[in-house]
């Protein structure tokens, strides 16, 4: 930002002007600011965490609760398939149609 200015030539209300315009700017904040901010960016990424870990958690029981229910549709139709395919009641399960 400053490269070619001379340093020692630039006298103190030139300072002081380029330090108050990095502060308006947001070039310059408070550290205590940096570290609210650092330690709200760490709780927002463990809630991502521990949100992924958790839909990761559902996505394995609902596949163990699909073929749950897949086995129970062939029980079902094993013990009551007859009846069950002759009121034209459907599936248990829904089987994919294709065209």
């Amino acid at each position: 930002m400053l490269d070619g200015i001379p340093i020692a030539d630039v006298t103190a209300p030139t300072l002081l002007g380029i330090t108050v315009l990095m502060i308006l700017l947001g070039w310059l904040i408070p550290k205590s600011t940096y570290k609210n901010k650092a330690e709200e960016a760490e709780k927002w990424r463990l809630a991502y965490e521990a949100e992924r870990e958790a839909r990761k958690t559902s996505d394995s029981q609902t596949t163990e609760l699909l073929e749950l229910a897949k086995t129970t549709n062939s029980i079902v139709l094993a013990a009551f398939g007859t009846s069950a395919r002759q009121s034209g009641e459907g599936h248990v399960v829904s089987t994919p149609t294709t065209k």
